[in-house]
């Protein structure tokens, strides 16, 4: 006689039941990128491309990387974000195309948006055919402005209010790109970076805030002054001269890219220049030697000499 061995299914209970729902989500949140309301999340610890246009705000957390491809399309933060691209740890942004732009100031969000933002031991690099601009702040009441962190109406303008555009964002342009924080670091080969304008004063299209903070410049071109802040350091190859508050120059080993800019530094912020071999800098003529002088001196006093004897031979009768 064969015996047969009967298996009771095992009943489903509740913490079982959610257990399985969170294993789920957390499976689909860790290979997927997470979207909500105007923000994209990537946070899987893998490499993702976008080549198409979007009104969405980009996050990038958990050491995520993101590449933006050449070609022509927009990356356009929604209003109230602090950014179009933001970056936090340990991600990675590797930028060759598009055009990412910063959210302008408005009624409801009265704080431009930066470009990019590179923080929390995050790595950023750039190269020709990307653009990133700041967003603007013109044409607005006094009586919206955000005088106050407190009257924002979210956290994100509370961090656009002053992690990135310090302690005051009344009539400020917003910042094309920020590097900020401790290990964060950004290198420039090329791309165009244009600061945000403001009715009361325009944003900066570099700005390395925070001690540890560092943006590489090798190339690109730049509209809008550069700002070192807080310990931050910004520095800049090729052959450069400080001139007054401005750098200018020509950027790389190539000198393909041309710079004249307004820099700052603030509270122990830096604007470091490494000047490549061989530069050809300005400078000023030397002073001509005593021993040039005196040949001159001699040449004058026969040259007068010669001329008196001239004018007195005309004179004597023949």
């Amino acid at each position: 006689m064969t015996m047969r061995t009967h298996r009771h299914a095992r009943s489903v209970t509740l913490p079982d039941l959610l257990l399985s729902i969170c294993a789920s989500f957390v499976l689909v949140l860790g290979t997927t990128p997470f979207t909500a309301e105007g923000i994209v999340l990537y946070n899987d610890g893998e490499s993702h491309s976008i080549q198409t246009s979007m009104d969405d705000a980009i996050s990038l957390r958990s050491s995520s990387a993101l590449t933006l491809p050449p070609g022509d399309y927009t990356i356009r933060s929604p209003p109230g974000a602090d950014s179009s691209i933001r970056l936090y740890m340990s991600s990675v942004l590797n930028a060759t195309g598009g055009d990412i732009i910063g959210a302008d100031a408005s009624e409801d969000h009265p704080a431009a948006a930066a470009g990019v933002i590179v923080g929390s031991a995050s790595r950023a690099e750039f190269n020709d055919g990307v653009t990133v601009r700041g967003g603007s702040h013109l044409g607005m009441e006094a009586d919206n402005y955000l005088m106050d962190p407190s009257s924002a109406q979210n956290s994100n303008e509370i961090v656009a209010a002053i992690a990135v555009n310090g302690d005051d964002a009344k009539g400020r342009g917003g910042d094309a790109l920020v590097c900020q924080y401790l290990g964060s670091n950004v290198t420039i080969h090329g791309g165009n970076f244009l600061a945000g304008r403001g009715s009361v004063r325009d944003g900066h299209s570099l700005r390395a805030s925070y001690d540890g903070a560092e943006i590489h410049v090798r190339g690109g071109t730049y509209y809008g002054s550069w700002m070192a802040h807080s310990g931050g350091t910004i520095v800049a190859y090729g052959c450069l001269s400080r001139i007054g508050t401005r750098l200018v120059g020509r950027l790389g080993e190539d000198g393909r890219h041309s710079l004249d800019v307004q820099v700052f530094e603030e509270g122990g912020g830096k604007v470091v220049v490494h000047s490549a071999e061989g530069c050809n800098h300005y400078k000023r003529k030397s002073a001509p030697s005593s021993a040039s002088v005196m040949v001159g001196e001699s040449g004058v006093r026969r040259s007068l000499l010669g001329l008196a004897m001239i004018l007195c031979w005309s004179f004597v009768p023949v």
